[in-house]
């Protein structure tokens, strides 16, 4: 192999590296969700640019969760959010809030991801 070529495998590989990281291993930030002024309401807003920000959400059991989906990209991988667990799925047209409400009954990480199945995010129910 000639030098050209060990440094085209080597940032490759940096690629792959990065891809992966990106797409399986990053957990993005997490919230606890908050409630709306005057109800029983969990709320979280989360913006959907890359990727969900925040990718985690901590919530409690059996109390009803509004999650306001704003979509900040021209990107068609997040035109919409499926929440299987639920039975959930919501188009997102750009710059505007979509709410999805869910009402968790068991603890447990239930996760959402765009139509593509490449943005992840996840519910922590406690």
């Amino acid at each position: 192999m000639n030098n050209t070529q060990i440094i085209v495998t080597l940032v490759g590989l940096m690629m792959i590296g990065l891809i992966v990281w990106y797409f399986w291993l990053w957990k993005g930030d997490s919230i606890n969700a908050r409630r709306a002024a005057g109800g029983d309401v969990l709320e979280i807003d989360v913006t959907v640019k890359g990727g969900y920000q925040p990718a985690t959400i901590v919530a409690k059991t059996g109390q009803l969760l509004r999650l306001n989906f704003t979509r900040r990209e021209a990107s068609l991988c997040g035109e919409e959010v499926v929440l299987p667990d639920f039975g959930k799925r919501a188009h997102l047209p750009q710059d505007k809030t979509v709410p999805v409400e869910v009402t968790p009954e068991k603890p447990g990480e239930y996760e959402f991801t765009c139509g593509m199945n490449m943005y992840r995010g996840k519910l922590i129910i406690e």
